[in-house]
């Protein structure tokens, strides 16, 4: 959460990705910033072509579409015998839409929510990235209840404020992948 989340995603994501990882992005708030992949693979003398045909993204435009993508489209795209990174860019964007009523909407969300955590596991770890920009504040119950689901949440604080990183909700275990995260915060305090 915080000012520009996506980007930190997308930069775990190339980092994911160059690690090894299977790397699956579903974008629900027009965010995937490619530039972002290709600075990385610059920096890490990869051809940004290469690190880019590692990573796959599907983008959704509608709450309707975002739930399909998760619920239907991208468990079978797991590789059953990799570990697999899963970036959520906008998780709850689509669903603060005031052209879908709100119990639909939030209906939607639960069963997304619920089919990430079935489908989260030793080799699946999810990445969810929110801004705060935009929010519906009738649904910032939708939020809370993504707050809730995470196992670790980040504030980022805005590049203005020395571009900090704050755990609001610590890890209690790391029973996921962590590798990436780790790898991040050791490349990050090397900069």
């Amino acid at each position: 959460m915080g000012e520009r989340p996506e980007k930190f995603a997308v930069y775990l994501a190339a980092l994911a990705a160059f690690l090894g990882f299977q790397v699956l992005i579903a974008d629900g708030a027009n965010t995937f910033d490619p530039y972002l992949v290709s600075r990385f693979a610059r920096r890490e003398n990869l051809s940004p072509l290469v690190l880019l045909k590692k990573i796959s993204i599907a983008r959704a435009f509608t709450c309707h579409q975002f739930a399909t993508l998760i619920q239907e489209r991208l468990e079978p795209l797991l590789a059953p015998q990799a570990y697999s990174l899963v970036v959520l860019l906008g998780p709850s964007t689509m669903f603060f839409d005031e052209d879908v009523p709100g119990e639909e909407a939030a209906f939607l969300f639960r069963q997304t929510l619920a089919k990430i955590n079935q489908m989260a596991g030793e080799k699946v770890f999810f990445l969810l990235s929110q801004s705060r920009r935009g929010i519906n504040q009738r649904r910032i119950f939708l939020l809370r209840e993504l707050y809730r689901m995470a196992d670790v949440v980040l504030k980022l604080k805005p590049a203005a404020e020395d571009g900090q990183i704050i755990f609001t909700k610590p890890p209690l275990t790391l029973p996921r992948p962590w590798e990436v995260f780790e790898e991040f915060k050791r490349l990050a305090g090397s900069e």
